[in-house]
């Protein structure tokens, strides 16, 4: 199953510059735990996550707290090659892009949903 039939489309952005009070406030109001930071014309630079948040100065910016090494997957990366990076570099999300274009998000909250809907995946637990 490729990463597109999983992944969240609207993807929650926040500017490079913007302050980590409007970061911790967007991931609040949309209940999400990370955002992906963007810069220019919509460049992808970066994640950011509620850790990253949790301690950060409401006034710091976004760029001087998010994580700038980058993990990303292609809409047709298998679910499975997905989960391997997430749990490898222990990360909870992986921005989608098709080519330099965002289309997505996959986090670990949909690679548990890909569980929960497989026929008898948790009927063991």
């Amino acid at each position: 199953m490729p990463v597109q039939d999983v992944m969240t489309a609207k993807v929650l952005t926040v500017d490079a510059h913007d302050s980590i009070g409007r970061a911790r406030a967007r991931m609040r109001d949309a209940s999400v735990h990370q955002l992906v930071v963007t810069a220019g014309r919509g460049a992808v630079v970066g994640v950011i996550g509620a850790a990253d948040v949790r301690t950060a100065p409401d006034g710091g910016c976004v760029e001087d707290f998010m994580s700038r090494h980058l993990f990303i997957v292609r809409p047709d990366t298998s679910v499975g090659a997905a989960a391997k990076l997430m749990r490898a570099r222990a990360i909870g999300s992986l921005p989608v892009l098709a080519g330099r274009r965002l289309v997505g998000i996959v986090t670990v909250s949909d690679m548990l949903d890909v569980l929960d809907h497989t026929d008898g995946a948790l009927s063991s637990v």
